[in-house]
């Protein structure tokens, strides 16, 4: 196939956003790509609401250059970044920068969304590396949209353990130390798209008898879904067979 005939998506991430592209790039269905694009936060490596807002108003600036590479869809890849401030609509940020490209756009929080009610999951237990108040908000936007919250861990990441830091290992590890929990739940959901996961999603759903989501599979999965295209990869575990 040559280069100019493989079908794209954008993704707009936050700059220090160091697994998207690692994660993605690995697990892409044939002659399918991708490019990516970054929108700085202010006031990092503080994590808060109003540094959050403002990266989503500078990633509508982001996915305008990504329209030269001719995407069939844009990807705005923060889960906190699309969620807070907007729990009762997260999809406001993607009609923004849709009406701003002329490209469809989805945030990685509808997609999230969007594989949970996929696989009917009504209660969820979540894993996060934010600041406690930043994980609240998003017990707080998953009720609003429906989805329970049977309990919740964060790494609480700092500036001197970044979320860039945490390996796979510790995730899976801190997700299979809440077995109880989990086993009330329907779903196991770990939220950033800067926390490396792929690598794990199969042998955890085989321990914990449940699906398990992250926000790079259910990112991955929507886009690929808006694109038309299946994509059956272990890396996405039972959601990856969901249509």
């Amino acid at each position: 196939m040559k280069h100019s005939d493989l079908r794209r998506f954008g993704v707009i991430g936050p700059a220090g956003n160091m697994a998207l592209e690692y994660e993605f790039s690995r697990h892409l269905p044939p002659g399918v790509a991708f490019n990516h694009a970054r929108a700085s936060r202010p006031g990092w490596p503080a994590l808060t609401r109003e540094s959050l807002a403002a990266m989503g108003e500078r990633a509508i600036e982001a996915a305008r250059d990504l329209v030269r590479t001719r995407p069939e869809i844009l990807l705005y890849a923060c889960t906190s970044g699309s969620f807070v401030g907007q729990e009762h609509d997260e999809a406001a940020l993607a009609r923004r920068i849709a009406e701003a490209t002329g490209i469809p756009a989805i945030t990685t929080s509808t997609a999230v969304l969007d594989a949970l009610k996929a696989l009917s999951a009504r209660k969820v237990f979540v894993v996060t590396p934010y600041p406690d108040d930043i994980t609240l908000s998003e017990v707080e936007f998953l009720e609003l949209n429906g989805i329970g919250v049977a309990g919740w861990d964060s790494f609480r990441c700092t500036a001197e353990r970044p979320i860039g830091g945490v390996d796979s290992d510790d995730t899976e590890r801190l997700v299979l130390g809440h077995r109880d929990a989990i086993a009330g739940a329907d779903a196991v959901f770990v939220s950033c798209t800067n926390l490396l996961t792929f690598d794990k999603i199969a042998a955890l759903e085989s321990a914990l008898g449940v699906p398990v989501v992250s926000s790079n599979t259910a990112s991955l999965w929507a886009v690929l879904r808006g694109m038309g295209i299946g994509h059956a990869s272990p890396a996405l575990g039972v959601l990856g067979a969901r249509g």
